[in-house]
């Protein structure tokens, strides 16, 4: 009986050239579920205890991510989230999206006789309910530098639940370098 136990065991182990491939495989699927929730451009991983926050940080980055796609397809940001074709919802059981109507080339205050130095679109994520979660807001600046139209973009999150009115609403200023939150807001880096 001894001898028939070990014949089964021999047969049902598995050489290593087999093994090889499969942790290869299962090391790429995990690999890729990971680089699902990570901003590349932010270097942020977007993984959160809270799935309320974090559907609203996803929907604010994909919208971010869509008005750079739309900007550098026509020239402009769009002012319709469904315009941006992303298949995103404006309403969630959790979350109102906003898209404030983009703003056209600005001037810099400090020199009024420059040409227009750069242009932006504001995404604003509001909880249905103020007192469960925090508000977002999403930002894309699209700019001169170096004889083209760069576009950078950032999120400002609400330091606190059941955000003021100027929290939720003031958008982030550009300085022609790096994206600034408003008080009462951090930047997610």
């Amino acid at each position: 009986m001894s001898v028939n136990v070990a014949k089964a065991s021999k047969k049902s182990r598995l050489p290593v050239s087999s093994l090889l491939p499969r942790i290869a495989i299962y090391s790429a699927v995990m690999g890729g579920i990971m680089a699902s929730f990570y901003d590349f451009k932010l270097n942020k991983l977007f993984i959160s205890s809270d799935p309320k926050s974090s559907e609203a940080k996803q929907y604010i980055n994909s919208i971010n991510k869509g008005q750079q796609a739309y900007y550098a397809e026509y020239g402009k940001f769009s002012d319709n989230i469904t315009q941006l074709g992303l298949g995103l919802k404006q309403k969630t059981d959790d979350y109102n999206y906003t898209l404030v109507s983009s703003m056209g080339p600005v001037q810099t205050s400090y020199n009024q006789r420059e040409s227009a130095q750069f242009e932006s679109a504001i995404a604003i994520a509001k909880p249905n309910d103020m007192s469960t979660g925090k508000s977002y807001t999403g930002a894309v600046f699209g700019f001169k530098e170096k004889g083209g139209i760069t576009t950078i973009s950032a999120i400002c999150e609400s330091a606190r639940i059941n955000a003021s009115y100027a929290e939720t609403w003031n958008p982030p200023t550009f300085d022609g370098k790096e994206i600034h939150c408003q008080p009462g807001t951090t930047i997610l880096r």
